[in-house]
């Protein structure tokens, strides 16, 4: 945090004298609560600004403040888009559209939402025949196609069209569109031929 100089105000000083040391201690105050909220966990420019907003600071003093920590990097929606979407992926195995849903309330733009599932999803790094055609990477097919055989065995004893609509409102609930709910259905088909 900055240090704010003191200003020495003679008796009949200035009254911008007067306001600027105002600005500088509100300022601070904001800086001060800014840090504490991001020091608990990670926040984009929006939510910081509803939380800093909710504790009665001035509009002008929390712009002021996240310009500040947007500047020196304080605050990045762009690298929170990218640490949220793989988060949700390797954990809760959210799919690409109800990832960018869920940045988008968080204030994320469009181009970093995109640009962060895409980081997530397409594997760069491999061969042009190892991707696939509906935008996932071989890895991340793989990933959910485990995540989907864990709930198709977890109801063997059911009819096999229950077994296969729970797994399709599992999948659209995590935002996969229906290409993906298809392939993950025809290959857990497949796999439920193959064994004994």
């Amino acid at each position: 945090m900055e240090e704010v100089g003191e200003l020495t105000i003679h008796e009949g000083g200035d009254s911008c004298d007067q306001e600027l040391i105002q600005i500088d201690k509100f300022t601070s105050d904001v800086e001060e609560a800014a840090i504490k909220l991001l020091a608990s966990r990670a926040l984009t420019a929006l939510e910081l600004r509803k939380k800093l907003l909710g504790k009665r600071f001035s509009p002008d003093s929390v712009e002021a403040v996240i310009n500040k920590f947007q500047r020196r990097g304080f605050i990045n929606d762009r690298l929170y888009a990218e640490t949220f979407s793989q988060s949700r992926w390797t954990s809760s195995s959210w799919g690409p559209r109800r990832i960018k849903q869920a940045l988008f309330k968080k204030g994320v733009s469009q181009a970093d939402a995109e640009k962060a599932v895409e980081v997530v999803f397409k594997d760069n790094d491999c061969a042009e025949d190892h991707k696939s055609v509906i935008g996932l990477s071989k890895h991340s097919m793989d990933h959910l196609y485990t995540q989907a055989s864990k709930q198709w065995f977890r109801s063997q004893n059911v009819l096999k069209e229950t077994r296969k609509s729970r797994i399709v409102r599992w999948l659209q609930y995590r935002g996969f569109d229906w290409h993906v709910i298809n392939i993950i259905l025809k290959k857990l088909d497949r796999q439920d031929q193959n064994s004994p």
